[in-house]
């Protein structure tokens, strides 16, 4: 092992390496502590994370490919090498040539880690700790119940079978939904109307491009996601126009410094569920018709309901009309799908039992962070309003 000591002392000679390595992690560090200060979080969330989001969107969002998408893969590769490389060096330990070249691949990527973790910190991990919402007074701890939630449940089920009615439809009665450039154009403005009470939002929204990886992200039941390393958002291209709106809006709040799921599910409903547009009410009611059912049975178990509870909800159904809608768009996807080719379709279901356990890890790390608690914030922003 003496030649891997040789090879790391030998670094001490490249001072500038070392200087930047150590300067990256520093800033890193200095970073995580700072962000533990709520104050400091939403100071930078709301002052710097902008100038850097507009800068390196100004950059990437020219570009017709994910770039993100592209890096995370270059990043796999050289994770790869290091060990591939260090077992090729205690073959060649001895050719002074490599064990330079191995030496230099080895600080070289301890140098891109530290930039990665510094940007990371900056654009991610510091807004993500920032205020709920941006505001320190909007979640109050308050406790709701199983009344609340009725009232909320059934405030959704009209809404979402109102704007089913309202849809355009064609001949045959299907819902007719904009293309995926004017659904950007809605949920962006829809977006902008909401600013007055989240300043965050307040902007210009890059398209949303689509992965390379959407078969793999369609196994693993993933949507969309968002680089804070570029600051590009992604989709899954397998997504049906029901859908796309709140997902662009999803990710877009994503984009704005809202990093938590649960907030950008709550922006997302409430910029599509206030929009002018009923395509993308339909979408925004329809997306937090499941989060809410389940929320509301939840609460009617754990208190024990009566059966009169469960009437109620089944004398106050969603239409049919719905979910006739929704398996046309299922259908519509489907079609997509399969007319593509999917090399490593054999691992669908590797993929699959790996994300349902990402889910649930994701889901025990966020915690009250997570998606399902967008119920909270709605219980927390109608309070007052419907009950």
């Amino acid at each position: 092992m003496k030649f891997i000591g040789k090879i790391w002392t030998s670094a001490a000679s490249h001072r500038k390496f070392l200087i930047l390595f150590f300067t990256l992690a520093g800033l890193a560090a200095a970073g995580w502590l700072l962000s533990l200060n709520t104050a400091f979080a939403d100071f930078w969330t709301d002052n710097v994370y902008p100038i850097i989001c507009r800068g390196l969107t100004a950059v990437t969002g020219r570009l017709p490919f994910a770039l993100g998408e592209v890096l995370m893969y270059l990043g796999a590769l050289l994770v790869l090498l290091v060990p591939l490389l260090g077992i090729i060096c205690i073959f060649l330990r001895k050719k002074k040539g490599y064990t330079k070249f191995y030496g230099g691949y080895m600080r070289t990527f301890a140098c891109i880690c530290g930039a990665v973790l510094l940007v990371y910190t900056t654009n991610w991990l510091i807004p993500y700790r920032s205020s709920v919402m941006g505001r320190k007074d909007f979640v109050t701890g308050k406790k709701y119940t199983s009344r609340e939630l009725r009232v909320l449940y059934f405030y959704i089920v009209d809404n979402l079978n109102e704007s089913c009615r309202d849809m355009p439809r064609d001949e045959e009665g299907t819902a007719v939904f904009h293309e995926k450039a004017e659904a950007e154009k809605l949920a962006g403005q829809a977006l902008n109307d909401i600013s007055h009470e989240f300043p965050r939002l307040k902007g210009s929204y890059p398209p949303i491009k689509e992965a390379f990886c959407s078969d793999v992200l369609d196994w693993m039941w993933i949507g969309g996601f968002t680089y804070p390393y570029t600051m590009e958002t992604t989709m899954n291209k397998y997504t049906d126009r029901m859908y796309f709106p709140t997902l662009y809006a999803h990710e877009s709040a994503h984009h704005m410094g809202y990093y938590k799921e649960h907030e950008a599910n709550f922006i997302s409903y409430l910029a599509c569920s206030q929009s002018d547009d009923v395509s993308l009410r339909y979408s925004a009611y329809s997306e937090m018709y499941d989060y809410v059912f389940d929320a509301y049975f939840t609460a009617l178990i754990a208190e024990n309901a009566d059966d009169s509870a469960y009437e109620e909800i089944d004398d106050h159904p969603v239409m049919q009309q719905y979910f006739e809608d929704l398996y046309h768009q299922s259908d519509l996807v489907a079609e997509v799908y399969n007319e593509d080719d999917h090399a490593l379709e054999e691992y669908s279901d590797v993929a699959a039992d790996a994300a349902e356990v990402g889910w649930e890890t994701q889901s025990e790390v966020l915690e009250e962070y997570d998606y399902d608690y967008v119920v909270t914030l709605l219980l927390e922003y109608y309070d007052g309003v419907l009950y």
